[in-house]
């Protein structure tokens, strides 16, 4: 009498390997998410121009161009002075993190077949 359900020794290391990873990554996303939305770091806290692009892994030249286009929100001590001091918040940083997201190829996938 057969169930019609495979032992794992029918499986080939690539079979299993998917299968595995298929279902594991529901539970990744989960648990990056909530490790994510438990972080605790101060949003509000103000970030030189060198600490905002080494947060955000950005050589300085780059995150200055990306500021200077108006990409990145700032705020200047004196705002009628643009080469006054910037300053930045981690909550804007990932604000432009969020709408400059690249897609995954499986997102890419996804999104084009549904």
């Amino acid at each position: 009498m057969s169930t019609g359900k495979k032992v794992f020794s029918e499986f080939s290391k690539e079979e299993l390997a998917r299968g595995v990873a298929h279902s594991l990554k529901p539970f990744i996303d989960e648990q990056v998410q909530l490790v994510l939305s438990q972080k605790v770091e101060d949003d509000s806290k103000p970030l030189s121009m060198a600490e905002a692009a080494n947060w955000l892994g950005l050589s300085r030249s780059c995150f200055s161009g990306l500021v200077g286009k108006g990409e990145i929100g700032f705020t200047s001590l004196n705002p009628d002075n643009p080469k006054s001091s910037k300053y930045f918040t981690i909550k804007d940083l990932r604000k432009w993190l969020e709408s400059n997201k690249t897609k995954s190829i499986s997102e890419l996938k996804n999104s084009t077949n549904g």
